[in-house]
């Protein structure tokens, strides 16, 4: 078992700079995703205004209120879970096609890297040609914006990849908590940054006349700034992926590798070769038993954590070429152990999925009380029969989105690796499972709470963003500590080496499809409960659902990422499985 009493930093990271280029791509395509949406909410709501429309709502309600003002509160609920479904359906089939050749010797984890950011960087210029070309915005019906989030998703399947890759960079159970929680730090670091960057880049011309009021570049493309720059984000991921960053699948890692050749010679032509990074002391024979459980990828020598895998020896004996020449089937990859976790992971992805579809449009649905009720259905009966939402403006509901970032970065930077490295990765996945339903059942009441205006404004006052700073505190709490142990016990829960990253794409693709319903029905189960008095029923559910997830959870087990044993194996170290 892992030595729980052992200090484990973050400058004690094996090959950092191979976290950082994953990280860096991790960031580049949701930063690119977010600011997109900033520049069409930009374009959105300069539709709205010339319509005369002041209807406030959220972002992606304003964007399909400007293509059809006569659509009602709960249509457009359902469009935007269409439109979400839409993004991660195609997302998710991309990611099955990109691990089957992920794990092709004709293939490999850095073509598939460079694949999907080569094909988002089109996809920002196919986004930015048709801002240019719609007269009243980028789109005239909600069909294109169909169209759009479809090609969208389609370009974005590289997550599956870059989990696959993090689990091979870093082998040792006892960094795997700090490795894996990269990944959501790098997608909410971006969700910060894009904001403000789009903010700051778009229709520069009419936010600043005196300096770019004769600018025809401007003029003609308003939005071409924050395009740009987007641009130039993913083509320098795409650079950085193809000259530094080492291959990690074993049927492909002895390959000659032209980007990594190319970046040695620019390393040393720059005297960057002078310059070691912090390394970490590898353990003595006698205590690697006592004080790490390796991975199942580990050669009987434990790997200089600096060295390319193309180098690697094993201490005391020539170097061993490890050939997984039997590639584990398909059919045999979906082992028990798997399909619970796979199970756990999807029910825990599907109420995840409802509440931030939920979230935002829950608080931008006008708040109805007994005097504005449209049928005698709606009335309030106090503790389950109500209506409406919170009424908020885009303003408010950006600040109660901007919190889950502001508080989930210090969770996962500080307090995620102390608390699994205590008590274990499946324990704290366990123990924060169970205050998903809490969540689930107190956010509805923000509807009812007493504000400093009277309806139909939008609700103010201390009760309501106190519940509302309760809600997201404790779902942060819930995500930060639940999010990075489900992605790192699906690794561990992979039967065998050769089947990792296909691992990775099924538990995407199911877990994408469960999210992908889970809007959807959800959208109409609110739009049901609210016409009904029923405002809470799609958050129970969500709450039941959850429950559901927890009791799955218990019936778990830790693996140990080699569960099959394939002919070739014998070099591996024999692992050892730990149960919870």
């Amino acid at each position: 078992m892992e030595n729980k009493n052992e200090q484990v930093s973050w400058l004690s990271l094996p090959r950092k700079d191979q976290l950082f280029i994953l990280f860096f791509v991790r960031f580049s395509e949701p930063v690119v995703k977010a600011s997109i949406a900033v520049n069409l909410l930009e374009r959105s709501l300069s539709t709205i205004r010339e319509n005369h429309s002041h209807e406030k709502q959220t972002y992606l309600y304003y964007q399909l209120k400007s293509l059809d003002p006569s659509l009602s509160s709960p249509q457009i609920i359902r469009q935007s879970a269409t439109l979400q479904t839409a993004f991660i359906v195609s997302q998710c089939i991309s990611s099955l096609f990109l691990g089957k050749l992920s794990d092709s010797p004709k293939g490999g984890r850095k073509l598939v890297l460079l694949i999907g950011l080569g094909g988002s960087f089109v996809d920002v210029v196919q986004f930015h040609s048709v801002i240019s070309c719609v007269l009243f915005g980028f789109i005239r019906h909600f069909y294109q914006a169909l169209i759009l989030y479809t090609l969208e998703g389609a370009f974005n399947g590289n997550v599956a990849t870059v989990r696959t890759m993090v689990s091979e960079v870093v082998q040792e159970k006892r960094f795997q908590a700090r490795a894996f929680v990269l990944l959501p730090m790098a997608f909410n670091v971006a969700v910060l940054v894009s904001p403000l960057m789009a903010g700051q880049l778009a229709d520069l011309r009419g936010r600043y006349p005196d300096r770019y009021g004769d600018s025809q570049f401007l003029r003609k493309f308003p939005y071409a700034p924050p395009a740009l720059v987007n641009g130039m984000i993913l083509a320098g991921a795409s650079l950085v992926v193809f000259l530094f960053l080492e291959e990690t699948s074993k049927v492909v890692e002895r390959r000659h590798d032209s980007g990594i050749a190319i970046g040695q010679r620019l390393k040393k032509v720059l005297c960057l070769h002078h310059f070691r990074k912090t390394r970490y002391e590898r353990l003595s024979n006698g205590s690697t038993s006592d004080v790490v459980e390796g991975m199942p990828l580990m050669l009987e020598g434990d790997r200089d954590p600096e060295t390319p895998p193309q180098a690697v020896k094993t201490a005391g004996e020539p170097q061993v070429r490890r050939k997984h020449t039997n590639i584990l089937p398909l059919r045999r990859i979906l082992t028990a152990n798997l399909c619970l976790v796979l199970m756990a992971a999807a029910v825990q992805d599907g109420h995840i999925a409802v509440y931030s579809t939920l979230w935002p449009n829950f608080l931008s649905d006008p708040v109805i009380d007994d005097a504005h009720i449209k049928t005698p259905s709606q009335r309030r009966r106090i503790p389950f029969r109500f209506s409406g939402g919170a009424g908020m403006a885009p303003d408010d509901i950006a600040w109660s989105l901007a919190l889950l970032d502001v508080l989930g970065l210090p969770m996962k930077l500080l307090a995620y690796p102390r608390i699994t490295q205590r008590v274990g990765t499946l324990r704290t996945w366990r123990f924060f499972l169970r205050f998903f339903p809490l969540v689930y059942t107190v956010v509805p009441y923000i509807a009812v709470m007493p504000s400093m205006t009277p309806p139909p404004a939008g609700k103010h006052g201390f009760a309501v963003w106190a519940l509302i700073m309760f809600s997201q505190a404790l779902m942060v709490g819930c995500s930060t500590f639940t999010a990075p142990s489900q992605l790192v016990l699906i690794n561990l829960a992979s039967p065998h080496p050769s089947a990792l990253a296909r691992t990775n794409s099924i538990s995407y693709l199911l877990t994408a499809i469960v999210r992908a319903t889970a809007s959807v029905v959800s959208a109409w189960v609110y739009s049901y409960g609210s016409a009904h008095g029923l405002t809470g029923l799609a958050w129970w559910l969500a709450g039941v659902v959850s429950v559901g997830g927890c009791l799955i959870n218990l019936i778990c087990q830790e693996g140990n990422g080699l569960e099959i044993w394939l002919s070739g194996d014998k070099k591996h170290r024999t692992p050892r499985r730990r149960l919870l």
